[in-house]
């Protein structure tokens, strides 16, 4: 192996350990722009393997963390001609060339100036896994694999209908049936699956605390929209908006975009919450009837609302919601740790009858999804 494709496959180690998908055909493609490329012009170096290395936005500071710390460790040393020319390899004719050398990558990591190159590795296999609180809004992927794990839940909902079609043999009205044949068994009769007209409510809260995962929740709802019958959805911070009609976008990125343009137009942008207000508003314009399934997803933090002795009013509100509907479910994103101390109303939601779940991972996120 040439001092060249060794140089190659350590950058191409250290971008994998960084957390970007490097495959082999980019592995071999570099080696081809590297034969090509002169190494002792580095921005254009930088340029050419960037184009090959980097697919997302979001990896491009990642490639050039590593770039920098990999081409700073390599020295320009004196080397005899005949020693590394092997039979077949054409090499240019000069008298250095760049060798990589690990231990120096090894002494900065060992006094802390490279300490990203430690970080996690970093996935789509396994964003989904993570904790939630643990992962970058700002990367692109995680949209895409929500509208992923969105197109999972509708097929695994639609399977679970279909299912739930093939009821088992209704054996009395079989016997009934069979005997004009004399008893013998030529027709089985199923039982009809009951009509379920269950409709599902959607609140999502977009104050400060919230906004980050209401969007990936937003992704999710869109790409599984097709296995809701019935489906409102709705955002709230100290006001509610109605959004179920931008769910009909041609692509949830033109959704996305319409409805950040709607927050701001009515200013619910890093705002702090008030569930009084927001939760009087949905009960008096939400479709609810005894039929309806309210998932509402908050940190259950009661910024600005009403409190009483130090009780917020809006489990009041909510009180009303639960016994006006079939079930309300809150998705929490807070550790359960969190949930009960003063400024959480987790514990008042919970005692008028509201089921509330900790979302653990992206992963748990679909599967209550799923459940619903």
């Amino acid at each position: 192996m040439s001092i060249k494709n060794e140089k190659i496959i350590a950058l191409s180690n250290l971008l994998r350990n960084n957390g970007m998908d490097v495959s082999i055909r980019s592995t071999k493609t570099a080696c081809n722009v590297l034969k090509i490329v002169p190494e002792d012009n580095i921005e254009i170096l930088f340029n050419s393997l960037e184009s090959v290395y980097v697919k997302d936005h979001e990896d491009k500071l990642k490639f050039k963390k590593v770039f920098e710390d990999l081409f700073e460790n390599y020295v320009d040393i004196p080397y005899k001609q005949e020693e590394i020319k092997k039979e077949g390899e054409n090499y240019p004719e000069s008298d250095t060339e760049l060798v990589f050398n690990p231990e120096n990558i090894q002494n900065l990591k060992e006094i802390g100036l490279i300490p990203h190159l430690e970080q996690k590795r970093v996935i789509d296999q396994k964003i989904s896994e993570y904790d939630i609180n643990d992962l970058d809004f700002f990367d692109q992927r995680i949209f895409d694999l929500c509208y992923k794990l969105g197109v999972k839940i509708a097929n695994r909902r639609i399977k679970r209908k279909k299912l739930s079609k093939q009821h088992e043999i209704n054996i009395s009205k079989t016997l009934r049936s069979n005997l004009k044949h004399g008893g013998k068994l030529i027709t089985l009769i199923k039982s009809k699956p009951p009509k379920k007209n269950h409709n599902h409510i959607f609140l999502s809260d977009v104050s400060g605390s919230c906004d980050w995962i209401t969007s990936w929740f937003f992704v999710i709802l869109y790409a599984s929209k097709r296995s809701f019958n019935k489906m409102q959805a709705y955002e709230f911070d100290n006001k509610i908006i109605n959004i179920t009609d931008l769910l009909k976008k041609t692509t949830y990125k033109n959704s996305y975009e319409e409805i950040r343009k709607i927050r701001i137009e009515n200013r619910m942008f890093h705002g702090q919450s008030d569930m009084y207000s927001a939760f009087n508003e949905f009960y008096k314009q939400a479709p609810i009837n005894n039929k309806s399934y309210v998932i509402i997803l908050s940190d259950c933090r009661e910024w600005n609302g009403l409190k009483e002795n130090n009780r917020p009013l809006s489990a009041d509100i909510l009180e009303k919601i639960v016994n006006k509907s079939k079930k309300v479910i809150i998705l929490n994103p807070e550790s359960q740790n969190l949930w009960y101390n003063e400024t959480s109303a987790v514990k008042y939601y919970e005692e008028v009858g509201a089921q509330v779940y900790e979302i653990g991972s992206l992963n748990h996120l679909a599967n209550l999804i799923t459940k619903l």
